[in-house]
C-alpha cells in the first residue's frame, strides 16, 4: 500500500522548526501547513492563496515537474486528492518520501476563519487510500497558550481560555499515543529527538542535517521557517503574557485539571 507521511502540531508549538528538521533528512520532499480547505480558509486570511497550494509548494521549493507538466498541471482543475496523488507519484519516481505537514489549526481552532471540526481534514482524506505514517507534537499546553497569546493578534481578541482548551483536548485526544513527539524534549536533545521521530516516519536520518537548514523553504513562523539553529524562540522575545499571570488564571479550572490528567504521561 502506497505510504504518505504526516507532522501533525498545534499553532505554536514548535511544528516549523521540526518540520524543517524532518525535511533536511535525507531523500525527503516537505509539503508544509497542508489543508483540503487550506486554500479558501487563506483568502479569508488575507493570505496568497498559492503559497498553499501543495503543487505550487512542490515545484517553487523542489522544482518537481518539468515545466512543461507544470503549467499543464497549473492550468487543469485538479481536485485537492488528485493533487497529492500527482505528488506522491512523482516523489517515489524519484526515490523520495513525501512528507506532509498538516494545518491542524483550521481543524482545532480555525476562528474567525473558520468554525473547527475537531477532527483531522487531511488525515481523514488520506487515510481512504495511503498507508500513514504521522507523528503528533505537542507542547505544554500553557506554554503554548501564552505563546498563541503573545504572537497572534486574532487569538488575542478572538480566543478564551475555554476554546483554547477545546481544541488542544480534542486535538490530543485524536493522536496515536505511540507517536507523539514532546517540543520540549526536541529542544532539550534534538538529536535524540529528530531521531525518534525519523524512525516513526520510516525516513533516513542524516547526522548531517544542520547543514542543509539554510536550503529548506516551508511556511510557518518566520523566526523558524529563516532559523538554522534549534532553540525555543519563545525565549527570545518580550512577553505580553507571563506564565505566573496565566497559572492564576486557571490552574484550579476543572477543564485545565481534566487536560493534565489527559497528559500525565507527558508533563
Amino acid at each position: 500500500m502506497k505510504t504518505i507521511r504526516l507532522i501533525h502540531n498545534l499553532p505554536r508549538s514548535g511544528g516549523t522548526i521540526i518540520s524543517k528538521c524532518l525535511a533536511a533528512q535525507k531523500d525527503t520532499i516537505l509539503l508544509s501547513e497542508i489543508h483540503p480547505n487550506g486554500i479558501e480558509i487563506r483568502k479569508k486570511m488575507g493570505l496568497d492563496p498559492i503559497d498553499f497550494d501543495p503543487i505550487f509548494q512542490c515545484q517553487i521549493w523542489n522544482n518537481l515537474f518539468e515545466k512543461d507538466e507544470y503549467k499543464k498541471i497549473s492550468n487543469s482543475d485538479y481536485k485537492f486528492e488528485e493533487k497529492i496523488d500527482l505528488i506522491y507519484e512523482k516523489t517515489e519516481s524519484l526515490n523520495k518520501k513525501l512528507v506532509i505537514r498538516d494545518w491542524a489549526f483550521a481543524d482545532y481552532f480555525g476562528k474567525p476563519f473558520t468554525e473547527p471540526k475537531y477532527k483531522n481534514s487531511l488525515l481523514e482524506i488520506l487515510n481512504k487510500k495511503y498507508k500513514i505514517l504521522n507523528l503528533y507534537v505537542i507542547r505544554h499546553p500553557i506554554k503554548t497558550y501564552l505563546s498563541c497569546y503573545n504572537f497572534l493578534n486574532f487569538f488575542r481578541s478572538g480566543y478564551d481560555f475555554d476554546f483554547f482548551i477545546k481544541g488542544y483536548r480534542n486535538y490530543f485526544l485524536n493522536a496515536s499515543t505511540n507517536n507523539i513527539c514532546i517540543f520540549e524534549n526536541f529542544i532539550t536533545n534534538p538529536e535524540k529527538s529528530l531521531k525518534k521521530m525519523c524512525d516513526i516516519l520510516n525516513i533516513d536520518y542524516d547526522i548531517n542535517y544542520l547543514n542543509k537548514l539554510k536550503d529548506i523553504n516551508l511556511t510557518g513562523d518566520i523566526n523558524a521557517v529563516n532559523s538554522v539553529n534549534i532553540h525555543n524562540k519563545d525565549s527570545l522575545t518580550k512577553k505580553k503574557l507571563t506564565e505566573d499571570e496565566i497559572k492564576n488564571q486557571i490552574e484550579n479550572r476543572p477543564d485545565f485539571i481534566k487536560l493534565m490528567e489527559d497528559l500525565k504521561n507527558y508533563y
